[in-house]
């Protein structure tokens, strides 16, 4: 039996605003249909915009989660990922055109043992978008 050292990365540090973040924007699913705690946090919402996050979570079911957050912030989140996904794209075809009359010296296969990827995960990957 050999010795398992515990790293920052496997459990974060607790400090007091995590745990206020626990006590007051974790929720259960009996927080929520049995108290006005949903309406608490809707009109917390009805100010303008939050970045405020609440999370619901089902005792009984651990994988059972879900985050509410305000229409406004959500929509700017999925602003800057569009950003991102389109600065990635471009950045991408910027690199092949840079390379298009470059002589090949690896093959896709190589590339992708090189880089560890899997081509079937790769391909769901694909399917799913």
């Amino acid at each position: 039996m050999g010795v398992h050292t515990l790293t920052k990365e496997q459990y974060p540090i607790a400090n007091t605003n995590t745990l206020n973040f626990l006590k007051t924007n974790v929720l259960s699913v009996t927080d929520i249909s049995r108290t006005k705690k949903l309406s608490e946090i809707l009109d917390r919402f009805s100010n303008g915009v939050s970045d405020e996050v609440f999370v619901i979570q089902n005792a009984k079911k651990k994988d059972a989660l879900a985050v509410v957050i305000d229409i406004d912030y959500f929509e700017q989140l999925l602003q800057i990922k569009e950003v991102v996904e389109e600065a990635l794209d471009q950045i991408v075809m910027e690199e092949a055109y840079a390379r298009k009359n470059k002589p090949v010296n690896q093959t896709l296969s190589d590339i992708f043992d090189e880089a560890d990827i899997n081509v079937n995960e790769l391909m769901k990957l694909l399917e799913e978008d």
